[in-house]
């Protein structure tokens, strides 16, 4: 009883967030057009970013419309308050095939089709690719790095391979995303939330791969990865997740698990106490690969206190930045 009413007390709050954020919806004082056909402001996403001023205070929109936007975009940090906005993730892409082989991890970055550093931003309906293609032979592939703070993503795809979706650090928010790869492709040191989003696995992976890898080497650091009311489905068996650090922090709530997770559920990789400080939980997942019989025994029984606190909208906004960004 205690946990259905939790349950309730979770939809609510989610249907009054939503509330909140049409009410205070936060106007743009700008918008810009960008149009492959030359019938807007630019031909380019990133021309369009290089005429906005450094440290700009008031909300700016982007307008990308429909078409494959070939190149490789680089939001810095000192571009702020932008609102990022397709046609739709079917309609509008932007896509670029850099990679990196794993003897050349430090380059990671460098192969990014689209890196946001900047604070306080929004995309919206937009589709994010890297081209690389060869899952036979799997490369470092980054088609989104979001290492900028108080981020949101409403309707996009991130397609990649390996590495798809680096979600590097700060705060981020993902609703209705959708975002398919198969090796690590989505990690990063982040603090993050997933909520109904896809995350489909490629077809043709072979060896299992894994869907995360968060990094957190101490007990104390807020970071991790939610994902709630979510969709894992695909075509290669994975793994939930592998620690990039001994205290990595990956939660699966209220998700559908297609049969393609291995039943240990979780790998601890490279780390020296095998997972024993891992924060790696499952609660009120659903489907025949949310099967726990066989998971590893580490994982995480999580009380109901701490369930309340990781997947509540307060673990990535305890000031309130979703309902403040520009519309």
């Amino acid at each position: 009883m205690k946990f259905l009413l939790y349950v309730v007390f979770l939809l609510l709050t989610s249907l009054l967030l939503r509330v909140s954020i049409i009410a205070t919806t936060v106007p743009v004082m700008k918008t810009m057009v960008v149009d492959l056909e030359g019938h807007g402001d630019f031909k380019s996403v990133q021309k369009a970013i290089d005429s906005i001023p450094n440290r700009n205070q008031g909300w700016i929109k982007i307008y990308i419309k429909a078409g494959v936007y070939r190149e490789k975009v680089n939001l810095t940090k000192n571009k702020t308050r932008i609102v990022f906005e397709g046609d739709g993730a079917s309609q509008t892409t932007i896509q670029w095939g850099d990679h990196c082989d794993l003897n050349t991890v430090f380059r990671t970055p460098d192969t990014a089709t689209f890196t946001s550093a900047a604070t306080d931003v929004v995309f919206k309906r937009i589709k994010f690719m890297n081209t690389f293609d060869d899952i036979k032979n799997p490369k470092i592939a980054v088609a989104m790095l979001v290492s900028g703070d108080k981020t949101s993503f409403y309707e996009c795809s991130f397609i990649g391979i390996q590495d798809t979706l680096s979600d590097l650090a700060g705060r981020h928010y993902f609703k209705d995303c959708q975002i398919v790869g198969a090796v690590d492709f989505i990690f990063g040191y982040g603090q993050s939330i997933y909520e109904r989003c896809q995350i489909i696995i490629r077809r043709g992976l072979p060896v299992p791969g894994w869907v995360t890898a968060h990094g957190r080497n101490k007990p104390s650091q807020s970071t991790g990865f939610v994902f709630k009311y979510c969709r894992l489905m695909g075509f290669s068996k994975v793994y939930l997740g592998r620690a990039w650090g001994s205290y990595s922090r990956v939660v699966f709530y209220n998700t559908y698990m297609e049969d393609i997770v291995m039943p240990q559920g979780w790998d601890s990789w490279l780390t020296p106490d095998k997972g024993i400080n891992t924060n790696y939980g499952e609660i009120g997942c659903s489907g025949p690969g949310a099967n726990s019989t066989s998971r590893v025994p580490w994982e995480k029984k999580l009380k109901l206190k701490y369930i309340r606190k990781i997947t509540n909208i307060s673990f990535i906004d305890a000031e309130g930045w979703l309902i403040k960004q520009g519309q």
